[in-house]
């Protein structure tokens, strides 16, 4: 009920005004008598400030004047208020009308369409797509059918095995799965040997199409046949056939490779200054526009920090602000003992991994040897991992190692 009081008193509005005289309770009692409404009195000598509403006011201040009291508007509130000041704001009203039919008209259109699980398909090919059964940029949310536009994707893209379009707030969320391609390389024509990429040792070998020409620990080099293409008969089958296919298999090996570098003992390192200037951009699309021009540093970091407005979770919109940080620094001349740079060598090999080997490799073992000379640190990394080897390349009816093994184990038939 006290809420009810409050919002209720808010809606018909009050006045707080201060009285001073010597006749107060004569006044507040021919108001009580006038019907005039009057709350929370609060009298201290001579003076009291009491609570009227806007109706009452004017009569008030009438008989204030018949008692010889003098008034003084201490505060004004109520939606009364707000009413007063819009009819008194028209430019204002025009500005909050606007305001609000603009953020209604920017949460009734899709502003972000987001493409997840693409990796054979281009993001702008399915946009192109999206574009031609209506969904786009700024389209409006009423007119989609999402489950249309599923079906058309998948119609149109046959390696599309699954896709779900979704529509939250002002973003619609594309998420497919895509039919793994196959093994064989369909650049190539015709048959295809498999054959070592690099001289390595066979750790397993799995065939699906084709004769395997080495064993698990065969050691072998770069270019010789792993799978043939050629189907050669055992000599067991009730009906021998001898046919040419594309092989298809999984090979892998173990490679030893060598990596060598030198870390020099002088250097020159960045040292950060205090000193740091930022830019402040607003995008909104693809338009940019920059609010203030710094002059960059002649050495300097920068890091860009994007933020994007939304209305709710939900609800993203296309305007976005970018904060540019230029941080300076200077390059200092540094001694680097042996510690230390062989920890500028350790880093370096991590990184020489991450960068060249694929993700399914598997790094047995880093051997390092570290070898100081005059002005440097030489540095000779024996990396082992065990990585797919197999290479398609056209099958050629050469005979050799394509049916009589390696040149190492020439004994598998």
């Amino acid at each position: 009920m006290i809420y009810i009081s409050k919002l209720w008193k808010f809606i018909q509005g009050y006045v707080i005004i201060s009285i001073k005289g010597y006749n107060i309770e004569k006044l507040i009692n021919k108001a009580v008598q006038s019907d005039i409404q009057i709350h929370n009195i609060d009298k201290k000598g001579n003076t009291a400030h009491i609570t009227v509403s806007p109706k009452d006011f004017k009569t008030l201040i009438k008989l204030c004047r018949k008692y010889k009291c003098k008034t003084k508007i201490i505060n004004k509130n109520g939606f009364y208020r707000i009413i007063i000041f819009l009819k008194l704001n028209l430019l204002y009203l025009a500005g909050l009308v606007l305001a609000v039919f603009f953020i209604y008209f920017l949460t009734q259109r899709v502003w972000i369409i987001d493409i997840t699980g693409n990796s054979q398909l281009s993001k702008l090919s399915i946009l192109t797509s999206c574009s031609e059964n209506g969904l786009y940029t700024g389209c409006s949310k009423n007119s989609l059918d999402c489950k249309k536009i599923a079906e058309n994707l998948k119609l149109e893209y046959k390696n599309i095995s699954w896709i779900n379009v979704s529509l939250k707030g002002a973003t619609v969320y594309i998420k497919l799965s895509e039919d793994k391609p196959e093994t064989v390389n369909t650049a190539l024509s015709g048959p295809i040997n498999i054959v070592s990429s690099v001289d390595c040792r066979i750790a397993s070998i799995i065939t699906n199409k084709g004769t395997p020409q080495v064993r698990k620990n065969d050691v072998v080099k770069a270019g010789d046949v792993l799978i043939s293409a050629q189907l050669v008969p055992s000599g067991i089958e009730e009906n021998p056939v001898t046919d040419i296919v594309s092989a298809k298999g999984t090979v892998r090996g173990v490679v030893t490779r060598v990596y060598s570098f030198t870390v020099p003992f002088e250097a020159k390192e960045k040292k950060y200054t205090d000193n740091t200037r930022t830019q402040y951009r607003i995008k909104f699309f693809n338009k940019s526009l920059t609010l203030n021009k710094v002059k960059a540093f002649s050495l300097s970091d920068k890091a860009t920090d994007i933020v994007q407005l939304k209305l709710g979770e939900n609800c993203p919109l296309p305007l976005f602000i970018v904060k540019e940080i230029n941080r300076e620094y200077i390059l200092t001349p540094v001694r680097r003992d042996e510690a230390a740079a062989k920890k500028i060598a350790d880093k370096q090999i991590i990184e020489h991994i991450v960068q060249n080997y694929s993700t399914d490799s598997d790094i047995i073992s880093v051997k390092t040897r570290y070898n100081t000379a005059k002005n440097t640190l030489q540095v000779s990394s024996e990396i082992i991992s065990e990585e797919n080897v197999g290479k398609e390349i056209p099958y050629e009816n050469s005979g050799g190692n394509a049916l009589n093994g390696t040149t190492e184990n020439s004994n598998i038939s």
